[in-house]
């Protein structure tokens, strides 16, 4: 359940039969915030947390304290002295361990006296996770199993259960049955909660890019919210116009907060393919310095959404700031204002009008009589200088960008390279001088070509894969499946959905006996598949593959086939 659901839950728990809950989940994904919520408009209501937590004695006393505080009228501070005097007097044997509760009875009486009989009065523990190492799971459970015996009084444990050492996994699935009557567990957090934390502003460019990666801890966010404010304050906001935008500094903080915090420093999303030497070269030059960090940053985290890739120069600093707190202002601002200032001078600047004329003319043969190996880079390198000299003496350069692209079809289908990703396939501004109008258009025209044509190859060569039953080779369904969310084309995404149905998915049918690599390719295919109906908001697709497959083992009557199926869906949904 999402973690605003925790209000709900308590709500009704209210009401309920059960007399102790556990709400479990990860650390930062939003519990403590609901249930104090909970706590703070409910005056039959106390809240103690178990962190650092030595015995039974201490939570206790904490407990006693906190109705003293949550009751009206502070009626049982009266009991203080008492409470202190018998804080050792009594001892209960409970599941073989010797207890000290003394107060158990005197706050059974307290309660009934103060709220009445038909009142409920709830106690929330906290933080079971972070409890110090003396006080055992085994003697909290006893604690809750005890306090539910009394009438008017539930309990609700809070924990995240999945930072328990073994053994407090062993002891707290041995006794939780007793003590526990109900466990809810939050998967999500709220889906208001980033917004919230971050504003509406930094959400709305930081969102695709956080719904790619897989981490629930909402302290990502608020560290992300907090560093932007610090660097905002430092910098100043007159720093940003059209060339270093405010989108792009949101963006590099998050990337830096998210590697720091989430991955450790370590490049967590870079494919493995095992022993494969490309692979383990192309790893080795993401880790090599500075610029191969903040490569990696650019093209696994933050999905080359950059505006201006100039910002780049900017990123090293943003990383190391949030890293180690190290900073020069003075430099970060010369850098930002170089990016400001920049403004190309066209080439041949210094050259007679004659030369221009002739440099011109060379680039219009050029373009006519291209040869096949003619890289698309070397092309657009002689021809955006001419664009921009005939816009400059208003000369009609005589050839469309839409004939320029379709004289240079066969060098921008020779121009892909599937074993690097889209972006390393793509021309990047930044190498070329791109001084007019009508030379922006044209790379632009190129580039959309160029992702057209990658994704044609790449399907096309994930077919060859599966056509040849080659199930060990996963290299370009992970570079298919960490790019969906950029495809955004709607002819392409067509064309797309189309091959995936003209070849049975690319899913291989695990019926009889199946190896480990053709179950790993269908896992592969599986995610595929439900991340394109979720990014490209494709209701059915995902339910028509599961139709599809199940119709095919119904014919096969293959009870394997069917069990690895119903594993393999229900993993997913």
């Amino acid at each position: 359940m999402k973690a605003n659901q925790i209000l709900e839950v308590l709500n009704q728990f209210k009401e309920s039969s059960y007399q102790s809950i556990l709400i479990n989940g990860s650390w930062g994904i939003g519990k403590t915030k609901y249930v104090s919520e909970f706590q703070e408009n409910h005056i039959n209501s106390c809240y103690v947390s178990l962190f650092g937590k030595k015995d039974i004695d201490s939570i206790i006393q904490e407990l006693y304290f906190s109705i003293i505080e949550t009751t009206q009228g502070g009626r049982f501070k009266k009991h203080l002295t008492t409470f202190r005097e018998k804080m050792n007097t009594v001892d209960i044997s409970y599941w073989g361990m010797s207890l000290s509760m003394p107060l158990i009875a005197n706050i059974e009486k307290a309660l009934n006296k103060e709220l009445g009989k038909k009142e409920t009065y709830i106690i929330i523990f906290d933080d079971l996770e972070r409890k110090h190492n003396d006080l055992g799971i085994e003697e909290i459970l006893g604690l809750l199993d005890s306090l539910s015996k009394i009438s008017n009084i539930k309990t609700v444990l809070v924990a995240a259960t999945g930072k328990f050492n073994d053994e407090n996994t062993r002891v707290f699935d041995e006794y939780k049955e007793k003590a526990i009557s109900r466990i809810y567990t939050v998967t999500h957090y709220a889906e208001e909660a980033p917004e919230t934390i971050v504003g509406k502003q930094v959400w709305k460019v930081i969102c695709r890019l956080a719904d790619t990666l897989e981490f629930k801890n909402l302290r990502t966010f608020e560290k992300t919210n907090s560093f932007i404010t610090e660097v905002v304050d430092v910098l100043g906001e007159e720093i940003f116009t059209d060339k270093f935008t405010e989108d792009d500094l949101y963006r590099m903080c998050f990337a830096a907060v998210f590697y720091i915090v989430e991955h450790k420093g370590k490049m967590e999303l870079l494919p493995s393919e095992g022993e494969n030497t490309t692979e383990k070269l192309r790893q080795a030059v993401y880790k090599a310095g500075d610029k191969g960090v903040i490569d990696y940053l650019c093209n696994y985290i933050l999905k080359n959404s950059l505006d201006n890739d100039m910002s780049k120069m900017v990123f090293i600093h943003i990383k190391n700031w949030f890293d180690n707190g190290t900073y020069s202002k003075e430099d970060i601002l010369n850098i930002i204002h170089s990016i400001n200032s920049y403004e190309p001078e066209p080439s041949n600047f210094y050259s007679s009008e004659k030369n221009v004329l002739k440099v011109i003319e060379y680039s219009r043969e050029y373009i006519k009589t291209l040869e096949r190996d003619d890289e698309i880079r070397n092309i657009m390198s002689r021809l955006l200088p001419a664009l921009a000299w005939s816009e400059i003496l208003d000369i009609d350069f005589e050839i469309s960008n839409e004939e320029i692209i379709s004289l240079a079809e066969h060098n921008i289908s020779n121009s892909i390279n599937l074993q690097k990703g889209l972006h390393e396939n793509r021309l990047d501004a930044w190498h070329f001088s791109v001084e007019s109008k009508r030379g922006e258009q044209l790379l632009k025209s190129i580039n959309d070509v160029l992702q057209t044509e990658y994704y044609h190859q790449l399907i096309k060569e994930i077919n060859l894969l599966f056509t040849d039953k080659a199930y060990d080779n996963y290299h370009y369904l992970r570079q298919f499946q960490t790019s969906i969310i950029a495809i955004s084309d709607k002819t392409l995404r067509e064309y797309i959905i189309k091959s995936l149905k003209e070849n049975n998915f690319f899913f291989p049918l695990p019926s009889g006996e199946i190896t480990n690599e053709l179950w790993n390719w269908c896992h592969f295919i599986n995610l595929i598949i439900k991340e394109i109906e979720d990014h490209w908001n494709l209701k059915g697709l995902y339910e028509e593959f599961k139709t599809y497959n199940y119709d095919l083992e119904s014919s096969l009557h293959d009870k394997m086939l069917k069990h690895r199926l119903n594993v393999l869906f229900r993993n997913n949904n």
